[in-house]
């Protein structure tokens, strides 16, 4: 059965062909009203000239998700299976941990698929109504390929909502126990699949925590704010450091004990139930000082609507946290939030120039490999992170 045919803009006929996944409702023309929520189209330029098949949105500001530009290749079964074995074989090159993610979306050519690999518990997000269609094709691929205990399946986010999706969580294949132990260079953790944020663990930071740990010397101050269930910290206490983990939630900050006690620096770790915003406000007004201090906030501006609410909670969070610096001190800031990272720098300059500090870069990294960025999808580069030192003495 032919697809519906769905012509776009000059714009969006440029950018697909340029390799870019997205087309928006307004570069419609003109915008369908027939199509069925998540059937894959055809997308063709005004001169009806193929350009690719995509997974159709009749309810997102996201109208198209490109999923195969060969026009000999509609998305089928066999399609879906290539694409994740060939996802599963890039990822065979990330080392030292048993956790993993194995699917990344557009950029392993499946858009709306999300796949977390736990030891051998597999955890998966489907966010578009496309993706949603073929979900039973990915499971029954990935049982052969990955050959998982169990598949849990966490399509429990806002996006779903506007993909006109409900949210599920379900037990989609074996058993999946209620916490996973996880290794990552040398550490062990523990992860919560069923109620943890993302799909349990921050996958996406582990070259950041590598590196920051590397860094970190013994009987170093480091503050962990935003710790959630202290990787970043617990690889700073193992290395011998005092570490502060600050952190809102209590389920989170028990999770942290045991995978502090799971790690033998428990004597190392001390947990704060506290709002980081809070926390660093009244540790900077009473003179405290840390050679670290990593700062790794929630998303602060979901979108382009809150990129000034979001740039006014940076600035506040980065005046208090330079406070905080020791003497040739680091800050470690990490931010998710796609809207902000072309205006972190300059937010970072001018919170240091309110602070009388000068700011050496020793290092800027993004996230982790296994979540790779298209250059031409630049909402896939969601993470980056920047490891300044304080140049000097802290100001008066």
């Amino acid at each position: 059965m032919p697809c519906p045919i769905v012509s776009v803009s000059d714009a969006a006929a440029k950018r697909v062909r340029n390799h870019d996944c997205w087309v928006f409702r307004d570069e419609l023309e003109p915008s369908p009203d027939s199509i069925p929520n998540g059937d894959v189209v055809e997308l063709a330029d005004r001169h009806g000239r193929f350009l690719a098949y995509a997974f159709y949105s009749g309810t997102s500001h996201i109208a198209a998700r490109v999923v195969s530009t060969d026009r000999a290749q509609p998305v089928d079964r066999e399609l879906i299976r290539r694409r994740l074995a060939a996802a599963l074989k890039r990822r065979e090159a990330i080392r030292d941990t048993n956790a993993k993610r194995l699917v990344y979306s557009e950029s392993d050519g499946l858009p709306g698929l999300i796949v977390d690999q736990y030891a051998e518990i597999l955890v998966l997000q489907v966010r578009t109504a496309g993706m949603e269609r073929w979900k039973d094709a990915a499971v029954d691929a990935l049982r052969s390929l990955a050959r998982p205990a169990g598949i849990l399946e966490r399509s429990d986010k806002e996006f779903r909502e506007e993909e006109g999706l409900p949210t599920v969580t379900q037990l989609l294949e074996g058993r999946v126990p209620e916490r996973i132990r996880i290794e990552e260079c040398g550490l062990q953790f523990w992860v919560d699949p069923h109620r943890g944020q993302k799909t349990g663990f921050y996958l996406d930071q582990r070259d950041t925590r590598r590196l920051v740990r590397e860094l970190i010397q013994p009987e170093q101050r480091v503050a962990d704010v935003c710790a959630y269930t202290g990787a970043f910290g617990i690889g700073a206490a193992s290395r011998g450091a005092r570490v502060v983990c600050v952190e809102q939630q209590e389920p989170l900050l028990e999770l942290l004990r045991e995978n502090a006690m799971l790690n033998g620096v428990a004597d190392r770790v001390e947990r704060v139930a506290a709002d980081a915003f809070y926390w660093l406000e009244a540790k900077a007004s009473q003179g405290e000082r840390f050679d670290w201090v990593l700062l790794d906030p929630p998303s602060l501006a979901k979108s382009k609507a809150d990129v000034l609410k979001g740039r006014q909670a940076l600035h506040h969070l980065l005046i208090n946290a330079l406070a905080l610096l020791a003497d040739q001190g680091t800050l470690v800031l990490s931010l998710c939030t796609y809207h902000l990272l072309g205006l972190a720098e300059e937010i970072l300059r001018i919170a240091a120039a309110q602070r009388s500090t000068r700011l050496r870069v020793l290092a800027v990294t993004m996230q982790a490999a296994d979540h790779p960025w298209v250059l031409q999808m630049p909402a896939s580069r969601y993470l980056m992170s920047w490891v300044v030192r304080r140049d000097g003495p802290p100001a008066a």
